[in-house]
């Protein structure tokens, strides 16, 4: 047990050293940081005008799946017309960025969050890469690929998916 203490607290000071702040990647990847919150504002509300932000040729990976958006689209409006007073939070730590004139891409941790008033909170923690290209002076996501990490945060008394959302236990 004392190593498994050990090793994780090296991966804590790793990561906390990878995820602090880098100010040289600030002026690059601000936009297309806020094109990705300008989409979590969307998901709950209408996620039609998801469209307006993904490039022609989009491609989603969800783990090992191909998704459409247009399907995406669809599960996310079968979630607001099933989940009563829905509440969405997405928390995002980008780890790696870059971007010039018509080509950028992000490499992000985040923790997507659904909550109603009748339902167990719903969490989906990932690391996701998003590739953006540029489009009439547009930044659109043209890629993205997200693989699900267990959820650390969640311990067994405290959510009945416990065993879903962390398949390593």
């Amino acid at each position: 047990m004392l190593n498994i203490s050990r090793i994780l607290t090296a991966f804590a000071v790793l990561i906390s050293l990878t995820v602090a702040p880098n100010p040289s990647l600030a002026g690059e990847t601000d936009a297309l940081t806020d094109l990705l919150k300008q989409i979590d504002k969307q998901i709950c509300t209408s996620p039609k005008k998801l469209m307006n932000f993904y490039d022609k040729e989009m491609v989603i990976i969800s783990d090992d799946k191909r998704i459409l958006p247009e399907n995406r689209i669809k599960d996310y409006e079968m979630m607001i017309a099933e989940l009563q007073g829905m509440k969405c939070n997405n928390t995002r730590t980008v780890l790696s960025g870059n971007a010039d004139k018509t080509f950028g891409y992000l490499l992000v941790d985040e923790l997507i969050s659904v909550s109603s008033l009748h339902s167990t909170d719903e969490r989906q923690h990932s690391v996701c890469t998003y590739v953006f290209s540029k489009d009439s002076g547009q930044w659109k996501i043209k890629q993205e690929h997200c693989s699900s990490l267990p959820d650390y945060s969640i311990v067994p008394g405290d959510d009945a998916l416990y065993y879903f959302h962390n398949p390593v236990y």
